[in-house]
């Protein structure tokens, strides 16, 4: 099986961070959201990936090279210009090609999704596209039938609308079947939600959703929500990542990274790789990215640090 990850996008909402580094590069204990996601595909059982790249490209394409680092085979998809859900799916047509249905993750996503419930939903029902789909009340917008097919998006349909369960948010995670790109516009920008709004009205009960527990996702769009994923993790526990050091359990912190006597440390702080925390520096509900120096007597509080670059979140 292949798998395809879309990664191009700018980022938009979670400026000023993405201005520094593609939204599936940023650092979430140490690891980009991105290494994470590859990781999951390998373990399970996928050995070829497709992404995508545009926005700060040069950055994605030095990080993930060939896939050699994961024991997978990379190959990259590099776009001029942003060609949005769609048409960066249907940039993999080559790549794709064979394969009757493959995995799609958007790049931005932090999930420990069984897979393996997934592609066996989609080969039973053998829909067009299988939707991983979790209740987020904040985002919940995706309107699912008593049989688990999908209806709209967004209440963009407003004729066509049978029969509505609940609404449900999706995770980022799909199934696809390779007809889905046939009908993708070859080479032009689309945005893959008005592809299947589409085939809804002309095909209705061709996207299906797959419910998982919402444990087993967590949106990573703003800042905000970059820094809360921190907190869930290191204050709550949630997602069973790898992590390789724990203080106190709320303090990651990374590989090569020293906190000298007297620095404190407070509520919930991930320290990146090759970090040094100097005496009586104060750290609070932050993040703290690779080869950071945090001197003496420095205090920072609910934000993200990337060498001199600072940025603090509203309280």
């Amino acid at each position: 099986m292949k798998a395809i990850i879309l990664a191009a996008g700018f980022g938009i909402r979670m400026k000023p961070l993405s201005d520094r580094c593609p939204k599936p590069l940023l650092p979430v204990l140490g690891r980009p959201i991105i290494d994470y996601t590859i990781s999951r595909l390998k373990t399970f059982g996928v050995k070829a990936i497709g992404v995508n790249i545009c926005h700060l490209a040069d950055k994605m394409q030095k990080y993930l090279g060939n896939g050699s680092r994961w024991g997978v085979d990379i190959t990259l998809s590099r776009e001029q210009e942003i060609l949005g859900t769609g048409g960066g799916m249907g940039g993999f047509r080559s790549f794709l090609l064979g394969e009757e249905a493959f995995l799609v993750n958007n790049g931005d996503v932090l999930s420990t999704i069984a897979l393996d419930g997934l592609v066996t939903a989609h080969a039973e029902h053998k829909p067009m596209v299988t939707m991983a789909l979790c209740d987020y009340r904040p985002k919940n917008n995706v309107s699912l039938s008593l049989d688990n097919t999908i209806v709209d998006f967004l209440g963009r349909l407003k004729k066509f609308k049978p029969g509505i369960d609940r609404k449900l948010t999706f995770t980022g995670v799909s199934m696809v079947s390779e007809e889905v790109l046939n009908i993708i516009p070859p080479g032009i920008p689309s945005n893959i939600i008005d592809i299947y709004l589409e085939l809804i009205k002309r095909k209705p009960g061709s996207i299906n959703g797959y419910v998982v527990s919402g444990d087993d996702w967590m949106d990573i769009g703003t800042p905000s929500a970059y820094l809360g994923v921190h907190k869930d993790i290191l204050l709550g526990q949630r997602l069973p990542l790898f992590i390789d050091e724990m203080l106190d359990g709320s303090v990651y912190k990374g590989v090569g990274t020293r906190i000298e006597p007297g620095a404190r440390l407070e509520g919930f702080v991930s320290l990146g790789n090759n970090c040094l925390v100097e005496r009586e520096a104060f750290l609070k509900n932050c993040v703290v990215w690779d080869n950071t120096l945090v001197k003496a007597g420095a205090s920072f509080d609910n934000g993200v640090i990337d060498g001199d670059w600072q940025y603090s979140l509203p309280v």
